[in-house]
């Protein structure tokens, strides 16, 4: 009697079977979807790799800028003021000396990034711009700096006792296309209305300075809008950050950011203070004379 052969231990790889009619067809069309479905997925992966990378990948910085312009003595004397200390709020260790003709100049600086700028010198109040992000080079940004003596008497004329833990913060409507640079004549924009953002008290202000003729100027607390002088007052302000804001029928101003620091003059003057960039009075042609001038 002839014996069985020996049962094999591990059965043979299924590839090893003899596929029913039709399986292998099956098969490959299996193996086929799946490469494709594979391919599909990678093709999706790298996709995906590649639109991570390029959001990772920052615009590059803008160009620095470089910001400058004048200090002007607000006083009797008037003209440039030369000698002055003027330094950067946010970046105090940059300091200039303004030179004969009042000019001062920081360059460097990042576009797009809020600045503010000082100036001190002896005898005259330490003023300070508006703070404002500079997106192009300038060179006419202004200081207004009264003298202490002048300083005194316009806080005589408005009942004030400056405390040395508040500030004053002025500002100037200005007419559209004006500027300090225009020499002789008065730049305001009249009829318009200032407000200051968080509001303060009543006696703060605002008070609105008169037009009497382009060298008799004053503030006037029974003014309840800009004249054409366009300049503007709030009297012993707490410190902290605050918003000037300007209105006038059919006319659209600038507002202005001011940093109120105690003991200083915040003044931020044409043309980077209540500029009017559309509506209002026509800008004056060269040579042309205003009302008051």
């Amino acid at each position: 009697m002839n014996e069985a052969p020996p049962r094999p231990l591990v059965s043979p790889p299924e590839d090893l079977h003899t596929p029913a009619p039709g399986e292998a067809a099956r098969r490959n069309a299996s193996r086929a979807t799946a490469g494709a479905s594979l391919w599909a997925s990678a093709r999706v992966a790298g996709l995906v790799l590649a639109v991570l990378a390029g959001s990772c990948e920052s615009d590059p910085a803008p160009a620095p800028v470089t910001v400058g312009g004048h200090a002007f003595r607000f006083s009797t004397e008037g003209g440039r003021l030369d000698g002055a200390r003027v330094h950067i709020l946010e970046e105090p260790a940059r300091t200039q000396i303004t030179d004969d003709e009042g000019h001062w100049s920081f360059d460097g600086l990042e576009a797009g990034t809020p600045y503010t700028f000082v100036v001190a010198a002896d005898g005259f109040r330490t003023t300070q711009t508006g703070t404002t992000a500079y997106e192009a080079s300038t060179d006419d940004v202004t200081f207004q700096v009264p003298d202490d003596k002048l300083f005194a008497v316009l806080a005589s004329l408005v009942d004030l006792t400056p405390s040395d833990e508040r500030c004053q913060i002025a500002s100037t409507v200005t007419r559209r296309g004006h500027s300090l640079y225009d020499g002789h004549g008065t730049h305001g924009e009249p009829d318009a209305t200032v407000t200051i953002d968080p509001a303060g008290r009543a006696d703060e202000g605002p008070v609105y300075f008169n037009l009497v003729s382009h060298n008799v100027i004053f503030p006037d607390k029974g003014l309840k809008q800009t004249s054409h002088d366009g300049g503007v007052l709030f009297l012993n302000v707490p410190p902290g950050d605050y918003t000037l804001s300007a209105t006038k029928a059919g006319t659209s101003v600038r507002s202005v950011a001011v940093k109120c620091r105690p003991g200083v003059l915040v003044n931020p003057s044409p043309p980077w203070g209540l500029q009017v960039v559309s509506g209002g009075l026509e800008p004056k042609k060269p040579g042309e004379k205003g009302p008051f001038d």
